[in-house]
């Protein structure tokens, strides 16, 4: 028997399979997909940035896409930088204005500022007041076995005040990640850092101690870039030798291993867990294929870069409801 084709340019499909919207309740809900949820964010300068052909600028736009989407779809955001002029904190300040959630939430609850301790001294009464409507800043104390003048800026030099200062970014990232629901990694240097790890190295593997969604641009170079090249098995500088010509930061990394807090700073080990964790560990876990986190990895276009993030949170967070 011939098939029926249909000629009247009506559809013959009573529409009884989909599911229709009935409420502005259940509108908000699909179009807030990322509403209760805390992304985090971490960015910054790339060492390798201009060799790349691109600068500064271009680094603030990929962020101000990524995170102005973010907000559209009812997400919060959460940073751990600092608050210096121009910086990309204050990029953040500028977009909530402009994505108001329809219940009227205050900004100050989709936008979260971590900074460690002696960071915070740095936030005036003045810049927290004008700011007071606009973000919620989380102040984070030194470990409880650091004693240290809370009152007092303490200088980073040398390998005790390192010490210090490690310690403490540490647990901001920490706490930073405990209350994030998933991670962004762009840029980052690879060299003259206060921490324990490069900032951006170092949130990752806090990242993947809870298990979090992680995504990672690499066009823009940085340690992102490094961490791909481990994920993809290829050659890299993240090792212990890359290090060593680097005195300050050898003295440093004795003094801290000599300290028995239950960790220590030993490179190869990074490299062994992340090129054990690949491509296929993380797609497990952030809603995007293989070849999808590849191409995320590898694109220059923000807007491929912010379609790829999206769509991983999507399908990440729309499956958990």
């Amino acid at each position: 028997m011939n098939e029926k084709i249909n000629i009247s340019n009506q559809s013959e499909d009573s529409g009884s399979n989909y599911l229709l919207i009935k409420t502005k309740k259940e509108l908000l809900n699909r179009k807030l997909i990322l509403r209760n949820k805390r992304i985090g964010i971490s960015i910054s300068e790339s060492d390798n940035l201009k060799q790349l052909g691109y600068d500064l600028p271009h680094l603030r736009d990929v962020m101000i896409e990524t995170a102005r989407y973010i907000l559209s779809l009812g997400g919060a955001l959460a940073y751990g930088g600092d608050m210096r002029n121009g910086g990309f904190t204050e990029l953040f300040f500028d977009l909530l204005n402009h994505y108001k959630l329809p219940d009227r939430s205050e900004p100050k609850e989709r936008f979260y500022s971590f900074l460690s301790w002696p960071l915070h001294l740095d936030l005036t009464k003045q810049q927290e007041s004008d700011l007071i409507n606009h973000v919620t800043f989380k102040k984070i104390a030194p470990p409880s076995d650091i004693k240290v003048d809370r009152e007092t800026h303490l200088i980073p030099k040398g390998a005790d005040n390192l010490y210090v200062w490690s310690r403490c970014l540490t647990e901001m990232r920490q706490q930073m990640e405990h209350s994030c629901d998933a991670r962004i990694f762009i840029g980052g240097r690879a060299k003259g850092f206060k921490g324990k790890y490069p900032g951006i190295l170092e949130e990752l593997l806090i990242a993947l101690e809870h298990e979090h969604p992680i995504y990672l641009v690499g066009a823009f170079g940085g340690i992102a870039n490094t961490i791909i090249d481990l994920l993809n098995a290829d050659a890299c500088d993240l090792s212990n030798e890359f290090y060593k010509s680097d005195a300050d930061y050898q003295e440093f990394i004795a003094y801290y291993n000599a300290q028995n807090n239950g960790t220590s700073i030993d490179y190869d080990e990074i490299k062994k867990q992340i090129e054990g964790l690949g491509w296929k560990g993380v797609s497990k876990k952030n809603g995007l294929t293989i070849s999808e986190n590849k191409r995320l990895a590898t694109t220059p276009h923000i807007s491929e870069i912010v379609y790829l993030i999206l769509k991983g949170l999507t399908h990440v967070f729309s499956n958990k409801e």
